[in-house]
């Protein structure tokens, strides 16, 4: 009855999708119905619950649930690596949408489950996926450091893969925790960064995303029309991707815009308008910041009861997730709202609150913490170029070295071949040509004999050096050098001390014949 009831439900939802996305949608719904309770069952509940996430989540949620229980079931074996690999996308489909819903402390356990059976697996596209939505919930609980700590492994992780999608993710997320420290200076450099990477990888979406990021700088920094600007392309681009997401971000920045600059109708025309989509989508965060931009104009335009139920509405939202930011932003509107209309306990007890919450998230010790990770992050690099420099300069004296061994090898066995060569032709020009004197051949072999002696010394110290340098042991595994010299010293040596005798035999030797 579960399941049926569970395809109903898809049924009905997916009248709010685009054509192609519910082509998608049936053709996964048709396998599903043929599936049987395996693998191919859990991945076909995967991708169904990824394509229904944002018109959908709660949908989502139930399709990642069912596949973790087959994958639960004692059929399979869990220690398997693509069983483990199945166990780690749906343990992070589950967080993706329990995040979008709002509910970051299930979204936050499921992405630890994801995390772990990837460190396992060392599947590091994984682990970076993983530490990047780790790092985005503890930026929505307001806790900075730790955010920026995430993000900042995963940034680490993407350079060694060499991945330019997940560096370019990774700087845009670095930048968002520098704007929400009003730190918009190093918040804009990180943006434009991403945002040069981005058009080059040619993905809209996410280059409609740094936009707004770009946007959100310009408008705190009371520059409108710049913002305005960002705002607007992005509206188009959401519109051209059909994308939920960025259609209520876009329409919320250009409603504050326009409140700041005075236009409230309009304001209030763009809030709404984001908030009819929100609500469908479910995420409790947008609609708390929605709702608290409305109660907010409410107040300015004296709509004082109206403002109040916006307002705690949407800080009953913002507690249940632990938005911590945007929690102090509603009580100081509330508080704001409460001195207005004369209730000034009510407007000193909500402004203390606010207080509170500023100094919990922006005080002095997590600014310096930022601060240092930043720092280490970067002296971390800068080790590892340093390590890639030495290991290049090594590797470049290894090379020098095993050049010089091979001219010296080469130089000294062209040196024994002229001497060999030089001798056996003059013994062949002695028994050709007996007509010319023998004094020149024993004058010309006497020559040689004294040059292969000199070689042998000269030799004799390149053995001394070999084996100072290195033991005799590794001398002879490492360095064929050292064979080729001990042989020409060990023949060379005994001729040049010997050569008396020898040339005696030389002079005697033809009168025997």
């Amino acid at each position: 009855m579960k399941k049926i009831l569970i395809q109903l439900f898809v049924i009905l939802c997916v009248a709010e999708v685009s054509f192609a996305q519910q082509n998608k949608i049936d053709s996964l719904l048709a396998l599903l119905k043929k599936d049987k309770e395996d693998t191919s069952k859990v991945s076909h509940l995967n991708s169904l619950g990824r394509a229904l996430m944002y018109s959908n989540p709660d949908t989502s949620i139930v399709l990642a649930e069912q596949a973790l229980q087959i994958l639960s079931s004692t059929s399979f074996h869990r220690e398997e690596g693509a069983i483990k690999s199945l166990f780690a996308q749906t343990y992070s489909n589950h967080g993706i949408y329990n995040h979008i819903k709002g509910d970051y402390l299930k979204a936050l356990d499921y992405y630890l489950k994801a995390l772990k059976i990837d460190e396992e697996l060392s599947n590091k596209t994984g682990i970076v996926k993983e530490l990047n939505n780790i790092g985005i919930v503890y930026w929505n609980q307001s806790d900075y450091p730790k955010a920026l700590d995430y993000y900042l492994k995963a940034l680490k992780i993407d350079e060694e893969l060499g991945d330019e999608n997940g560096i370019a993710s990774g700087l845009g997320n670095i930048g968002i925790v520098y704007s929400y420290q009003a730190d918009y200076p190093k918040a804009l450099d990180y943006y434009l960064k991403a945002l040069q990477m981005e058009e080059k990888l040619g993905d809209e979406n996410k280059i409609a995303i740094v936009l707004s990021n770009i946007g959100n700088v310009y408008s705190n920094q009371a520059d409108y029309p710049k913002a305005l600007d960002y705002y607007l392309k992005i509206l188009k681009i959401s519109e051209k991707l059909e994308d939920r997401q960025l259609e209520p971000n876009a329409l919320s920045n250009i409603g504050i815009v326009y409140y700041k600059k005075g236009n409230y109708p309009q304001a209030l025309n763009y809030f709404f308008k984001a908030l009819k989509i929100v609500e469908k989508l479910g995420d409790k965060n947008k609609i708390a910041a929605v709702l608290g931009n409305i109660g907010t104009l409410y107040t300015k335009t004296g709509k004082f009861k109206e403002a109040n139920v916006k307002l705690k509405k949407a800080i009953e939202l913002d507690d249940s997730i632990g938005a911590k930011n945007d929690l102090r932003q509603l009580e100081e509107s509330l508080s704001q709202l409460y001195d207005t209309t004369g209730r000034y306990k009510l407007a000193l007890e909500h402004y203390k609150k606010a207080m509170v919450l500023k100094d919990t998230i922006f005080n002095q010790e997590k600014t310096e913490e930022i601060t240092r990770k930043e720092m280490q992050y970067h002296f971390d690099k800068m080790l590892d170029s340093l390590k890639l420099v030495q290991v290049k300069k090594e590797a470049a004296e290894q090379e020098a070295k095993r050049i010089k061994e091979e001219t010296d090898r080469k130089t000294y066995l062209t040196i024994f071949i002229g001497i060999l060569v030089t001798t056996i032709l003059v013994f062949r020009y002695r028994r050709r040509q007996k007509k010319y004197s023998f004094l020149f051949f024993s004058f010309t072999l006497h020559q040689a004999i004294k040059m292969l002696g000199r070689f042998a010394l000269l030799l004799l110290f390149k053995l001394i050096e070999l084996v100072v340098h290195k033991p005799i042991g590794e001398a002879t595994h490492e360095n064929a050098l050292f064979l080729f010299i001990a042989l020409v010293f060990l023949v060379g040596l005994p001729l040049a001390i010997f050569y008396p005798r020898i040339e005696k035999w030389l002079i005697i030797m033809p009168r025997n014949r």
